[in-house]
C-alpha cells in the first residue's frame, strides 16, 4: 500500500503525508465505515469532513473510487433481504448497493429539506420512497419516517398537489400516478396513534379530498386488468376493444433506476388506498361521535329481543354499541413483524402486471400467498344511498360528492380455501355473454353451478358441461394442508422455464433479469364463507362464492342473502 502511494505521483513521499495518512486502505475503510454508522438514522454525512482531511484521504476513500465502503454502509443502513430474494445478484454488487445509497440519500435529504425546487423530483421521490417501503424490514421504516420526517412530507405533497387547478394533469385527482402512490405512503405509514393525533380539521380535509375517489371509483381501476377477464394474457385481437368495453384505464407504467439498473414498474391502483385512507379516519371520528337516539328503541341484548319474541335478523343495542366502537380496520404497521416477505406479491403485481397482452413476463412471482384469505374475517361495508349517488355520477353535471352519504354494515364472516390440484383441470371461466371477458358478476363461474361442501374438500359440478372438478380444502395449521397428500410450496405461482445458466454471468450490456419460480402445484383457488354464528342473529345470514385470478391474485367475491334481508341492517352514523 505505502509502494502505490509513494509512485501515485511525483508530490507523493513518506515525509510528506501524515501517520494518519500513512495507514492502509483497509484500516482507513473501516474507520470510515464505524464513522459514517456511528448515528444510524441519515445519511452517512459525517464523512464530509473525513473526505475534506487531505487529497490523500479522499482519494483513497472517495465514492468513485471505493464501492466496496459505500455498499457496506448502505447494508448497515438500509435493508437489502427484500432485493436479495425478489431479484438477481446482479442488483447486489458493490457498485449497485453503493449507487443505491447515493440515491436514497439524495431523496432522503430533499424530503427532509422541503424547499420548491424539489418538486421537479416528485415522481421520482414517490416511487423511491413505495419501493423502500415495500422492501422496509426495519431499517427502511426508520430512516424515511424518523429522519425524513415522511408523514409531514407527505402531508405537504398532498396539500400542494389540491392547491393545483382541477384540470391541470398534476392535479390531485388528475395525476392518478403521483396520487396513488402518495395515498399508499400515506397508508403504510399510518398507525392507530398517529390518526387519532391527527388535527380534526387537517382529517375532515383530508376525507373530504378522498370522497370522490369513492363516490366516483368507476373512473378510476381497482386492479391491474380489467376485472372482466379471468384468462390472462389476452390474444392481440382484444386490445382495440377492451378500453371502450371496460372503461378502465390500464396501469400507468415508468421507467425507474433502481439498484442501478432500469426496471419497468406499474403504479398501483388508487381505490383501495383510497378507502383505506378514509375509513381508518371515519373510524377515528366515530369513536367521539355518540350513537343515534334511535338505537334506544332497540333491544338492549340479544337475551332481551329473543324474550320478546322477535324476529330474525334484529339488531340489538349491545350489537351497535360494538360495531360502532369496537369493529376497527387493522394497520399496515401491525404487520410489520412478519417482515418484507409479506409484501412479495405487491413487489412482483408492479413489476410484472402491467401489460394484459404480455405473453412473457421474466418478473413473474408470487401474486397470491395461499391460505391468505382462510379464517374470521370482522370489518365493515361503506353502501352509498342510491339517489346522491346516481345523482353525483350523471353526465354532463358537475358532480357534487359531499352529498353523497354512507350507510354502514357490518360483515363479519369466516373464509375457507378450495385448492384445485395438478393433474385435476379447474372448471371453466364462462365467457360473457353480451360483451368481452368472463362472467365478472357471477365471479367467473358457471351459472348453472351445482356446489357440493365435503369433510375436506369442495365438488363443483357445472350442470351445462357435465364437467365435475374436486377442489381439496386448504387447512393451514396442518403439516400436510389438504386431505390427500400432494407436493407443494406456500406460494401460489404459475410454471415458468427455468433460468439458464448463462444468466448468472449477465453484463451491464446485455442484462435480462429472470425470476425463478417453482410451481405449488395448485391450478385454481375457489374461495367459499359464510356469515360468523355470533353476528348472523344481529346482521343477517349471508353465504360467499369466490375465485382467485392466477394472472395477478385479483380475489373477487360473490355475497349472497341466505334468508331475505331486512330494512333495519343498514345503519348509518
Amino acid at each position: 500500500m505505502l509502494a502505490q502511494r509513494m509512485f501515485a505521483g511525483p508530490s507523493a513521499s513518506l515525509c510528506s503525508l501524515s501517520p494518519f495518512e500513512l495507514l492502509d486502505v483497509p484500516i482507513l475503510e473501516r474507520i470510515a465505515f464505524y464513522l459514517a454508522t456511528s448515528r444510524f438514522i441519515g445519511p452517512p454525512s459525517e464523512l464530509v469532513p473525513l473526505l475534506c482531511t487531505s487529497r490523500t484521504i479522499n482519494a483513497s476513500l472517495r465514492f468513485r473510487d471505493n464501492n466496496h465502503l459505500y455498499s457496506q454502509i448502505f447494508c448497515q443502513k438500509f435493508d437489502s433481504a427484500a432485493v436479495i430474494r425478489r431479484l438477481s445478484w446482479g442488483r447486489t454488487t458493490v457498485e449497485c448497493l453503493s449507487e443505491e445509497l447515493r440515491k436514497r440519500s439524495t431523496i432522503l435529504t430533499r424530503m427532509r429539506h422541503r424547499n420548491s425546487e424539489n418538486s421537479a423530483h416528485l415522481q421520482e421521490d414517490l416511487w423511491a420512497v413505495y419501493l423502500m417501503l415495500l422492501e422496509n424490514d426495519s431499517k427502511n421504516m426508520a430512516q424515511l419516517c424518523v429522519w425524513a420526517e415522511l408523514p409531514i412530507w407527505l402531508a405537504n405533497v398532498i396539500e400542494d398537489k389540491c392547491q393545483v387547478p382541477r384540470e391541470h394533469p398534476l392535479s390531485w385527482v388528475n395525476d392518478i400516478e403521483g396520487t396513488s402512490l402518495v395515498l399508499w405512503l400515506l397508508w403504510m405509514c399510518s398507525s392507530e396513534g398517529s390518526i387519532k393525533n391527527e388535527d380534526p380539521r387537517a382529517r375532515n380535509k383530508l376525507l373530504i379530498r378522498l370522497e370522490p375517489f369513492l363516490v366516483q371509483g368507476h373512473r378510476f381501476s381497482s386492479a391491474y386488468a380489467p376485472d372482466a377477464f379471468f384468462y390472462l394474457p389476452l390474444c392481440a385481437e382484444t386490445e382495440a376493444a377492451i378500453p371502450c368495453t371496460t372503461g378502465l384505464p390500464l396501469p400507468i407504467t415508468r421507467d425507474f433506476v433502481h439498484y442501478g439498473r432500469t426496471i419497468r414498474v406499474a403504479a398501483p391502483p388508487l381505490i383501495p388506498a383510497a378507502l383505506l385512507n378514509y375509513v381508518v379516519r371515519l373510524e377515528v371520528r366515530l369513536d367521539d361521535n355518540p350513537l343515534p337516539s334511535a338505537v334506544a328503541q332497540l333491544p338492549e341484548t340479544r337475551a332481551q329481543a329473543a324474550a320478546m319474541g322477535l324476529s330474525l335478523p334484529r339488531l340489538t343495542q349491545e350489537d351497535i354499541v360494538d360495531f360502532h366502537f369496537h369493529t376497527r380496520t387493522r394497520f399496515f404497521g401491525d404487520y410489520n413483524g412478519l417482515g418484507s416477505e409479506r409484501l412479495d406479491s405487491e413487489w412482483f403485481r408492479i413489476v410484472s402486471c402491467y401489460d394484459p397482452w404480455a405473453v412473457d413476463r421474466p418478473l413473474r412471482g408470487i401474486f397470491y400467498h395461499l391460505g391468505s384469505l382462510t379464517g374470521h374475517w370482522n370489518g365493515r361495508a361503506l353502501i352509498p344511498y342510491l339517489q346522491a349517488h346516481i345523482e353525483a355520477n350523471m353526465p354532463n353535471r358537475r358532480p357534487s360528492v359531499q352529498g353523497v352519504t354512507w350507510a354502514h354494515e357490518r360483515i363479519s364472516c369466516v373464509f375457507k380455501e378450495h385448492h384445485c390440484l395438478i393433474p385435476d383441470e379447474p372448471i371453466s371461466a364462462p365467457a360473457e355473454a353480451h360483451g368481452w371477458g368472463e362472467d365478472i358478476l357471477n365471479v367467473w363461474l358457471p351459472r348453472r353451478l351445482e356446489i357440493k361442501h365435503g369433510t375436506d374438500n369442495l365438488t363443483l359440478h357445472d350442470l351445462g358441461t357435465g364437467k365435475i372438478v374436486r377442489y381439496e380444502t386448504y387447512h393451514a395449521d396442518r403439516e400436510n394442508p389438504y386431505s390427500r397428500p400432494s407436493k407443494m410450496s406456500s406460494e401460489w405461482r404459475c410454471d415458468l422455464p427455468a433460468v439458464s445458466e448463462d444468466s448468472q454471468y449477465e453484463t451491464d450490456d446485455d442484462y435480462e433479469e429472470v425470476f425463478e419460480e417453482r410451481s405449488s402445484g395448485v391450478t385454481d383457488i375457489i374461495i367459499t364463507g359464510e356469515t360468523y354464528d355470533r353476528e348472523s342473529p344481529a346482521w343477517g345470514s349471508f353465504s360467499f362464492i369466490g375465485r382467485v385470478r392466477p394472472w395477478d391474485g385479483f380475489v373477487v367475491l360473490l355475497r349472497r342473502s341466505v334468508r331475505e334481508r331486512r330494512s333495519d341492517l343498514c345503519h348509518s352514523f
